[in-house]
């Protein structure tokens, strides 16, 4: 399948001002830097005129391709993506260097569009993709994994919406982009071709109907937070390093009660970080802690370890449901709460086990959510 050209002029001085298409020559790119979840490599940017291709195709190998001078706010963005194999491939827009920006990228399975995880939203803060905190922002797509695909995105605000190859409906709808930027730079992750690449600035009031959901029933939105800590070498994280009273500051959660720690914190070590909540009680009660996390976590009531759990993402037989990401069910866990306060606080690690075998702080999701649900005979 050919890919699906669109031309028009080219943008004078100012592209973030007019319509503008980007040539895929050496001129126009550069290879990115790496960082902890883009691979290093080589291999130089390959540049090739086709036909259907008036602006020319970028082969990116893993990697990405940084554009030279496209920006980018509010409006639409359009390009041909042709993915090289089954992997995070796609677009980082509102780029701030490594370290921020917003990313829709492409998993080329052999089972799309049936699969679930096709097509993923995720944001980028602190140099860390957070695909594994946002599996509410993922689903199926009408991908071909061994050809050619149009993607097109509007953005308008916070609002986003994906549709791949001209489907009557968006196939992706982000209601409040997580990220950290609100205008930037143009990026392409490999290993896929690019081509036909336009961009059209517009207003941030274009998506009038994409709405926010509401936290599912008794979600804790309310919590207070503590300077991550070093993780403890050789011994489980305990009350005892539990940080004094002294030492906590609100915290905002967003609207699905995830407290996302990737965007507050810039942690480049190996660390626990704290989340604290007060729960009241009228009397004496039973209850169930359902909560999600990335990716280690100690719960703890009235200052007492009650669970302690690891949600990896390696190796595979181990990771919890879906599929080592961060939901509110990957853990249930009944607690006793006596009349009066009772404060949970949760201990979250941020260790990542590398393809390599390596560990290291995740350069992926770090955060947790919590429902408090009555007990269920």
């Amino acid at each position: 399948m050919a890919p699906f050209a669109m031309r028009v002029d080219r943008a004078a001085a100012d592209p973030v001002t007019q319509v503008a298409s980007y040539p895929m020559d050496p001129g126009a790119w550069q290879l990115g830097p790496h960082v902890d979840w883009i691979p290093e490599t080589s291999e130089p940017l390959r540049f090739a005129r086709y036909e259907g291709m008036p602006d020319g195709a970028m082969t990116v190998s893993p990697g990405i391709a940084v554009s030279r001078q496209a920006r980018f706010s509010s409006g639409t963005i359009d390009f041909d993506i042709k993915p090289l194999a089954y992997d995070d491939t796609g677009i980082i827009f509102r780029r701030h260097g490594e370290d921020a920006g917003e990313m829709v990228y492409l998993r080329a399975n052999p089972d799309c569009p049936a699969a679930d995880d096709c097509i993923q939203y995720a944001p980028i803060t602190h140099q860390r993709m957070q695909w594994d905190t946002y599996s509410n922002y993922q689903g199926q797509a009408p991908i071909n994994p061994a050809g050619w695909n149009h993607v097109h995105l509007v953005v308008a605000g916070e609002k986003l919406t994906v549709t791949v190859n001209h489907a009557a409906d968006p196939t992706l709808v982000v209601p409040r982009l997580q990220g950290t930027t609100t205008e930037g730079g143009i990026a392409f992750k490999g290993p896929a071709i690019y081509a036909n690449l336009v961009i059209r600035p517009g207003p941030a009031s274009a998506l009038p109907d994409v709405h926010e959901g509401v936290p599912a029933a008794d979600t804790v939105m309310t919590w207070l937070a503590a300077t991550p800590s070093a993780l403890p070498v050789d011994r489980p994280v305990g009350a005892a390093d539990i940080p004094a009273s002294r030492s906590w500051h609100a915290i905002a959660a967003e609207q699905t009660g995830l407290v996302n720690l990737s965007r507050n914190f810039n942690v480049r070590r190996l660390s626990v970080g704290w989340l604290k909540t007060t729960i009241t009680a009228g009397t004496a009660m039973h209850r169930v802690l359902r909560i999600g996390w990335a990716r280690q976590i100690t719960v703890f009531l009235n200052g007492k370890a009650v669970f302690a759990g690891d949600n990896p993402y390696r190796p595979e037989d181990r990771r919890l449901s879906p599929n080592g990401r961060l939901e509110a069910d990957n853990a249930s866990v009944p607690i006793a709460l006596r009349q009066g306060a009772n404060d949970i606080v949760l201990a979250v690690g941020n260790t990542w086990l590398g393809a390599d075998g390596h560990i290291k702080p995740t350069a992926y999701g770090w955060g947790a959510e919590a429902r408090l649900e009555e007990l269920r005979q």
